[in-house]
């Protein structure tokens, strides 16, 4: 009887299931919002910058000097490798600041020694060549940013001249030729990297064997504490220290949660409002069915009964409508999922101080369709609660007659 009520009257069906659907919708495309932006804002900072893990030397967090690098052992290299099953690779860097020059022009830079097959799995900087090519780790040539080409006025071939401080006190000095000119989208990289060999930075800075950071990539991001942990227990306290990228980069993970925090008060707003939407759609709808309801209590059917028939066509109308949200919301969100949104230049600056490139990208993770799913379909069903007891305290007699 609730299945033929439910297709008896078809408009007033599909304005009660079109309400649970755009509530869903809405829900999914949301949470799809925050949850892509979170994803992208660890992304960017776990594979631009930090990576999962990192072992340093136990003062150099505190003072990112070249003084401080870690000495990189084989028994170190060998530790590391008992934890094979939960490291997915390592990335040595050697870094530290200096000055780029030619001729009479002078930048600030960061000088880094990479291993580029490493440092390109990690962040894809092979991709993002504009001109010239990555080095190999025998090279003796430099990879810079365009930004810093630019300002310096470089182009493949020149000669660029750096100075910095080496280890203990020594002089950093060495002239190098450009390979390589890469591209990248946040300003304070495009403007200052200066790539070199780990081998070639490692002699500039008169440091054989030694890195700033060690950076650890696991096959599960779940699994980074887990191996911190496991990694600090069998290293020496007074002289490494290992990091995850939250203790790394604390502020700008509480930025990140403070914004999430305001996504989450408009995710119950949001909720509170198609709450109220498919409440006054079930009132419009009750009202409409008064006389109906009316007549069937006056020919025998009990109230107990007809209060069933109520709840259940709420539940499969809460069930289409849902169904239908999640079809509808998983097309909208894979399409921004495959084709982020690229944000204006005012927005897009906000994106970048916090070193995120200026896009809005969206996840299609299952447990975003599942939760908005059911916590649409819950608010649909507490409201179902109305026509229920509606059912219970009606005047079947002053119902049936009007």
């Amino acid at each position: 009887m609730a299945w033929r009520n439910l297709w008896r009257k078809k408009r007033r069906t599909f304005i009660s299931v079109s309400s649970v659907m755009f509530a869903a919708v809405l829900a999914i495309i949301l949470m799809s919002m925050v949850s892509g932006m979170t994803d992208q804002f660890v992304a960017s900072i776990v594979n631009n910058t930090t990576g999962y893990l990192q072992i340093q030397d136990a003062l150099y967090n505190d003072e990112p000097t070249i003084d401080h690098a870690l000495e990189y052992t084989p028994e170190k290299e060998a530790m590391l490798n008992t934890h094979a099953d939960m490291i997915d690779y390592i990335v040595p860097r050697i870094q530290g600041f200096g000055l780029a020059s030619r001729d009479m022009g002078t930048r600030g830079a960061m000088i880094m020694g990479v291993d580029a097959e490493m440092e390109t799995r990690m962040n894809n900087l092979g991709s993002r060549l504009i001109e010239g090519s990555m080095f190999e780790p025998s090279d003796e040539f430099a990879v810079i940013a365009e930004g810093l080409a630019h300002q310096l006025g470089l182009t493949l071939g020149d000669t660029i001249v750096l100075l910095g401080q080496g280890f203990q006190g020594m002089t950093a000095a060495g002239t190098f030729k450009v390979g390589g000119i890469v591209q990248f989208s946040l300003p304070e990289q495009n403007n200052a990297m200066v790539y070199l060999p780990l081998k070639q930075a490692q002699g500039f800075f008169a440091a054989p064997d030694r890195l700033t950071n060690l950076i650890i990539m696991t096959h599960n991001p779940q699994e980074a504490d887990e191996l911190s942990r496991k990694i600090q227990q069998e290293i020496d306290p007074e002289w490494y220290a290992v990091y995850t990228w939250e203790e790394l980069m604390p502020d700008a993970v509480a930025a990140f949660e403070a914004r999430d925090a305001q996504f989450k008060v408009m995710a119950w707003i949001l909720y509170i409002v198609a709450g109220f939407g498919i409440f006054g759609t079930v009132i419009t709808m009750m009202h409409e069915r008064l006389r109906e309801f009316g007549i069937l209590l006056s020919i025998g059917l009990k109230r107990a009964q007809l209060a069933l028939i109520c709840m259940i066509e709420t539940v499969v109308m809460s069930l289409l409508g849902v169904a239908a949200g999640v079809i509808v919301g998983f097309l909208i969100v894979y399409n921004w999922y495959r084709n982020p949104i690229h944000l204006g230049a005012e927005i897009g600056e906000v994106f970048l101080d916090f070193g995120i490139e200026p896009y809005m990208s969206f996840s299609i993770a299952p447990d975003i369709f599942f939760y908005q799913a059911m916590t649409v379909f819950f608010i649909a069903l507490f409201i179902g609660i109305y026509p229920v007891r509606k059912v219970f305290k009606l005047n079947m007699t002053r119902a049936a007659r009007k």
